[in-house]
């Protein structure tokens, strides 16, 4: 009977135990992530080597393969960290993460990561995103990155936030007309249903409000002000793109 027992009781052991070693190993492949991005978005050339093995082999789609851990780090010096006026943030798009273990003590996880700019004084903008997959290796005592691909850089493709504000067509019939800039000419607004129209050449936007002035597209990440002027009528539009001005247009009609 005590054989029988012993010969359930160890599979299931067996299981528990690979279980247990592989929730701790993507904790720690994951936290060893972090840090590393952690590391990348303060250009801390120090704590990033520190987690890259000396025969670290990185690929990318446009700037193919950077070999060893001293290449590698200056080509970050060299490039998203040469200029102290620019900034490039990764953040990685959590619900695209997975994670699987390899024999032999290396590990995968693969995934999107996002990257954000900020220039100057300028907002904040996402920048593009990418896939990648990383093999960690657990080397010297800790996970460090020993195999790295980033690969089908692109734009961020565009959500349009969830229509929640609908205004009286008095109000959207306030914001119609005609309105004109030195860059792209004539914007043409007009009412359409529950929402606004504009048109300029051959760019079409579907505008729903945000607020009472502020509307966004449908097809594109842009938002569109209406400017009141002192006597409350409606006097100029506003286009804001990665969150600043990127044009402005004086009203001069209201057909």
């Amino acid at each position: 009977m005590k054989i029988a027992l012993y010969l359930i009781a160890t599979p299931l052991l067996m299981v528990a135990t690979t279980t247990n070693a592989n929730g701790d190993e993507a904790g720690e492949v994951r936290a060893a992530d972090a840090r590393f991005w952690q590391a990348y978005n303060a250009c801390d050339m120090k704590a990033m080597g520190n987690l890259l093995t000396a025969d670290v082999e990185f690929y990318h789609d446009k700037t193919g393969l950077t070999a060893s851990r001293e290449a590698l780090i200056e080509s970050l010096r060299k490039g998203p960290c040469a200029d102290p006026r620019m900034r490039l943030r990764r953040e990685a798009v959590d619900e695209s993460l997975e994670f699987h273990p390899l024999k032999g003590g290396y590990a995968i996880l693969s995934g999107k990561h996002r990257f954000h700019v900020r220039e100057g004084d300028k907002p904040e903008h996402l920048d593009g995103q990418a896939e990648f997959t990383t093999v960690w290796k657990f080397d010297d005592g800790q996970w460090r990155m020993h195999r790295v691909l980033s690969y089908d850089h692109g734009p961020v493709p565009y959500t349009p936030p969830p229509v929640a504000l609908t205004l009286a067509p008095s109000t959207l019939a306030t914001y119609a007309g005609r309105y004109r800039s030195s860059r792209i000419g004539d914007i043409l607004v007009a009412v359409e249903g529950d929402h606004l129209k504009l048109t300029a050449g051959s760019f079409v936007a579907t505008l729903h409000p945000e607020t009472q002035t502020r509307f966004f597209a449908l097809e594109r990440d842009l938002r569109f002000e209406f400017e009141r002027g002192e006597n409350g009528g409606v006097q100029a539009l506003a286009v804001y793109e990665n969150g600043a001005v990127s044009e402005r247009a004086a009203r001069v009609g209201s057909d």
